[in-house]
Parts: C-alpha cells; sequence; structure tokens
C-alpha cells in the first residue's frame, strides 16, 4: 500500500507546480493578462502587474510545493495547512491589489 502521506504530498506537489507554472506566465514572460483582476483598461502598466502579481504568484506556487514536500516527509498536521492556507489568502488578496494598480506611480 501507497502511504496516503506520500498521495497527498504528491498532489500538493502538482498543484504548486501549476501555480509556479502560471506565476511564471505572468512574471516571467509578461502574460498579465491571465490575471483575472487585471483590466487593461485601467491604465495600470502591464510591466508592473505582470513584476509583482506574478512574483506573488510564485511566491505561493513555492509555498505549496514546499508543503507539499514537508506533507510527503512528515505526514499531515493540521496547524501546517491552517498556516498555509492563511498564507495563501493573504497571499491572494495581495497579488489582487497588486493587479488592479494599488502602489503603481506613472
Amino acid at each position: 500500500m501507497v502511504d496516503p502521506n506520500y498521495v497527498s504530498g504528491g498532489v500538493w506537489l502538482v498543484c504548486g507546480l501549476v501555480i509556479c507554472y502560471l506565476g511564471y506566465l505572468i512574471g516571467i514572460r509578461g502574460r498579465a493578462d491571465l490575471h483575472t483582476d487585471y483590466d487593461e483598461d485601467s491604465g495600470v502598466d502591464p510591466a508592473y502587474v505582470s513584476r509583482w502579481a506574478g512574483g506573488t504568484a510564485l511566491a505561493m506556487g513555492l509555498l505549496v510545493v514546499g508543503y507539499g514536500i514537508r506533507e510527503a516527509i512528515y505526514g499531515f498536521q493540521p496547524y501546517a495547512l491552517g498556516a498555509l492556507l492563511v498564507a495563501l489568502l493573504v497571499l491572494s488578496y495581495v497579488t489582487r491589489l497588486f493587479a488592479r494598480g494599488y502602489g503603481y506611480r506613472e
């Protein structure tokens, strides 16, 4: 039998890699239009959105990858999952702010 921690850790790892890929497309390839809260007509520079929202998305992906590896090695712990979810909620809010142009100066 396969240990359930390996299965769960693998699922978290795959999800984290998908988030990292989307963060790569937004942050490094400059595809700000992939972010759902970015409006091309808002006047915010797409390079600004790509840099900040994409970088935040990459951080989110790396957190999920790290959590997946940690769960595969040490097993499930509810406090670790809770910390991950709180961190993802905060970073999700931050990336939305950046996509809407928070902190942007022309």
